[in-house]
């Protein structure tokens, strides 16, 4: 499963000496002093993905990591809203998807903003469980 645990850290990695922060910050953090909305998108997302299987929470100072074998979706709180970006195995250019750029040569990179607990639609659930699958099976 993983491959490589960071001795300074302690989190898990699929490479060994994969680039990373050490930085560990409680998912919890990335929320206070956020408008209650953004809460309220973090609560309705988490509920979704953890649905998916094993799916564990990672923090550090920069995002909050859901991770199967490996992250499938990086959570960044902003004060009104939540960005999420996350893997497929092919390109959707469809809304709300305003970002993608190719990861390497199987994976490209989605670019989501949440500005609402009900972005959390049923297609975006869809395209998350997909780069789970991705992740998992890695």
């Amino acid at each position: 499963m993983n491959n490589w645990t960071c001795p300074y850290c302690h989190r898990p990695f699929k490479h060994k000496n994969q680039a990373h922060s050490c930085a560990v910050i409680d998912a919890e953090t990335h929320i206070e002093n956020k408008s209650p909305n953004v809460k309220k998108i973090y609560d309705k997302l988490w509920k979704e993905v953890k649905k998916f299987g094993s799916v564990k929470v990672s923090s550090t100072k920069s995002s909050i990591m859901f991770v199967s074998r490996s992250t499938f979706v990086a959570v960044k709180p902003k004060q009104d809203w939540i960005d999420i970006e996350f893997l497929l195995g092919e390109e959707v250019n469809e809304y709300p998807i305003h970002k993608t750029f190719r990861a390497n040569k199987s994976r490209v990179a989605h670019f989501v903003r949440l500005e609402s607990p009900n972005d959390v639609s049923a297609r975006l659930v869809r395209w998350l469980k997909a780069s789970y699958d991705i992740t998992s099976k890695a």
